[in-house]
């Protein structure tokens, strides 16, 4: 490679060789041969965020692109350098509940969740939520996870807000509904039947995005004019 001349590396616009980096493996070694080479690709090393110090987003984006290539080890690592990204926090939480890159750990799964729903993570909370209702690394506390749910809806997560109108909607027997012939169809034994407050939560769920839950509605506007 000729680097000092007039036609080599040199001549490589620095924005040009930071994407050429920004799309390099996640095997540091690869940058660290390439930094090498001439001064331009030294500079595009230091300007690209994707790099170690660079910025969480950055940071969490090039973990995301590893996982959706299943290197979902190599995501969990990138991840954990992403420092205050409320996704790259989720995600290792997620990692930890299903056991993609990790061992599978549901306690530290609700510690990572946990620290992403402080940060007012929406889907980290609906996940935070579910642990609650099936006692995963936490014990089952079903208020806490309607408290959950509600801050998860109200953060914008979908799933929280129809999660709600279904639990309001069958009350104890929600989980029996939703086909849930788990060991504990009883979870929410304790909740009354609240077609009104079903109904607002499906038609929140609509407002943002869940249009399956159009169905709910509809039913429960018909049930309630019904009655």
């Amino acid at each position: 490679m000729q680097t000092r001349s007039s036609t080599g590396f040199n001549t490589i616009p620095e924005n040009v060789a930071a994407v050429v980096f920004s799309h390099l493996g996640d095997d540091p070694r690869d940058r660290v041969a390439l930094a090498q080479v001439s001064k331009v690709w030294r500079d595009a090393e230091k300007s690209d965020a994707s790099l170690p110090g660079g910025s969480p987003r950055a940071l969490f984006e090039l973990g995301r692109g590893l996982y959706d290539a299943g290197k979902r080890k190599r995501a969990v690592y990138w991840w954990r350098r992403a420092t205050g990204d409320a996704d790259a926090i989720c995600w290792i939480g997620s990692c930890y509940l299903y056991g993609y890159g990790v061992k599978r750990d549901v306690t530290k799964a609700v510690e990572w969740f946990e620290r992403a729903s402080r940060c007012g993570h929406a889907e980290a909370t609906y996940y935070l939520a579910g642990c609650y209702v099936e006692g995963l690394g936490v014990e089952k506390n079903i208020v806490k996870s309607l408290e959950l749910y509600v801050k998860a809806a109200e953060l914008g997560e979908k799933g929280a807000a129809y999660a709600l109108g279904f639990i309001y909607r069958y009350g104890p027997y929600a989980r029996r509904y939703a086909g849930d012939a788990s060991r504990d169809n009883d979870a929410f034994r304790d909740v009354a039947v609240n077609k009104t407050e079903a109904l607002k939560w499906h038609r929140v769920a609509v407002e943002l995005g869940a249009t399956y839950a159009q169905d709910e509605v509809d039913a429960l506007e018909a049930e309630l004019a019904a009655a």
